[in-house]
């Protein structure tokens, strides 16, 4: 029974183009032998682990472009009861028996000794530098900025050195002052 339901799902599939082709659609011509390794989807090439912690790389694919999606395998030894740097391979090989490797290294290393990363967090505000410039209108403040209170002197503030044709545009040429940072840079000019 179990041999005729084989023979009927091979016959489905043939049906359908599928059998023995693989999950995926052919890019060679048809009849054009498949002489490609697959390759192999990886970003880390080394890991860590505690003894007796073995590492599970059943998340490592590979893709084939005749037969698609393919599973990997760990080809070498690794003694995971002892201490010590392993160098295993992660082989996928095609329908066509070509085969990839890629050379990882393994560290097994004594219990608790493996630093487990902190939980994310999220990233602290940048803390600004304090106003160090001689010229400094508050040491207290970075000297990037504008002093809040220099910006309260006017009604209206235009940032910038294109901000002068707009602020004499509206304003008029004897209204608009020079802004400076608090290191005493130019940052724009104002209107009162």
């Amino acid at each position: 029974m179990r041999k005729l339901l084989m023979i009927f799902s091979c016959v489905l599939f043939l049906v359908f183009g599928a059998c023995g082709e693989g999950n995926g659609p052919s890019l060679l011509p048809q009849g054009t032998p498949d002489t490609m390794a697959p390759y192999i989807n990886m970003r880390q090439y080394e890991f860590y682990t505690e003894v007796n912690k073995p590492i599970d790389f059943s998340n490592i694919g590979g893709y084939d472009d005749v037969d698609g999606l393919l599973p990997t395998r760990l080809r070498g030894y690794v003694d995971y009861s002892t201490p010590g740097d392993y160098y295993p391979s992660i082989i996928c090989t095609d329908l066509s028996n070509n085969e990839s490797e890629v050379i990882i290294t393994i560290h097994v290393l004594e219990s608790g000794t493996l630093e487990t990363p902190p939980p994310d967090q999220p990233t602290p505000e940048p803390t600004p530098s304090f106003c160090d410039s001689p010229d400094a209108m508050d040491r207290s403040q970075p000297c990037t900025v504008v002093i809040g209170s220099v910006l309260e002197q006017y009604k209206r503030v235009y940032e910038g050195e294109e901000g002068k044709d707009l602020c004499i545009e509206l304003e008029g040429e004897d209204a608009c002052e020079v802004i400076l940072r608090n290191d005493g840079t130019f940052w724009g000019y104002g209107a009162d």
